[in-house]
């Protein structure tokens, strides 16, 4: 009989062969233009956004609503038989899914569902649901695995570089840099997401070249910090700057890291950022 399981949000960019090892569930963002709504990563893919960006049009996204949520918990819970769900959302600061899940979650029995903000983006969200699923077929305790996904919203760090913000400005998404507007235009940005979960501006680069240096200075600077690391590497539409990054990455002993997980980007990220965001997400491996 099923015990516990993970559900997140498509944002993850979890890669479709690490989500067949684990009880991970994705429920679809919605992404699309000219009025037409579509499942991310189902009924739309990130190269239809790119094309309809390059056409000048507005990409609207939107989070799963509440009703999505109550659809996907309660088949795992009624169907697949699960006795607890671990649902972990993008941060809140950047979705409502967080908002929308925890209205669901109270069409649900109390202590099955716990809803947590993992107050980040992309594959550092992927990467807490990566390792809390490992935890779940390791055998640990609900309180061990919540105490995991805790530990690691504390510790993950998120640095990407967006190469152009023709996009955000475009689709009004860059109020926080707004008095950096000059800079943004000539030079390439080095992002983060605080603690509070909000995309920060780190510092500028000058070139994509120096901008690639940096965020692999970072990285190795964060994956110091931890005994063993776990390491993912994402791109938008070009790959190369990923595949420096792990001849870089794997090429440094002065670090030790148990995997690299290369990943593209899903569709409803894309449809902020554009084509030209890549970057890495650092996790202490925990499990």
């Amino acid at each position: 009989m099923a015990g516990e399981c993970i559900v997140t949000d498509s944002s993850s960019d979890i890669p479709v062969e690490i989500l067949k090892k684990y009880p991970i569930t994705i429920v679809p963002m919605y992404v699309g233009f000219d009025g037409n709504l579509k499942k991310d990563l189902i009924e739309i893919q990130p190269e239809e956004i790119y094309k309809a960006l390059d056409l000048g049009k507005i990409v609207h996204t939107s989070s799963p609503s509440a009703g999505d949520y109550i659809l996907v918990f309660n088949r795992l819970l009624e169907k697949e038989n699960f006795k607890k769900i671990y649902c972990i959302t993008l941060s809140s600061e950047l979705s409502g899914a967080y908002n929308a899940a925890s209205i669901a979650k109270k069409s649900f029995s109390e202590g099955l569902i716990e809803v947590i903000d993992s107050k980040t983006s992309t594959m550092c969200l992927g990467l807490i649901a990566i390792q809390a699923g490992e935890a779940i077929k390791q055998g640990l305790s609900r309180k061990e695995i919540t105490g995991l996904m805790q530990n690691l919203i504390e510790k993950n760090k998120f640095i990407a570089v967006l190469e152009s913000f023709e996009y955000v400005f475009r689709g009004g998404r860059a109020a926080f840099l707004g008095k950096f507007i000059g800079k943004a235009i000539k030079f390439v940005p080095i992002l983060n997401i605080g603690k509070d979960g909000r995309v920060k501006l780190k510092k500028f680069c000058s070139n994509k070249g120096k901008a690639l240096k940096e965020i692999y200075r970072l990285t190795i600077e964060t994956a110091k910090l931890n005994p063993i690391s776990i390491v993912s590497i994402f791109y938008g539409l070009d790959s190369g700057p990923a595949k420096e990054l792990e001849r870089l990455i794997r090429g440094n002993n002065e670090i030790s890291v148990s995997d690299i997980i290369i990943t593209k980007i899903t569709t409803v990220i894309s449809a902020h950022t554009g084509p030209g965001l890549w970057g890495v997400a650092v996790s202490p491996k925990l499990i």
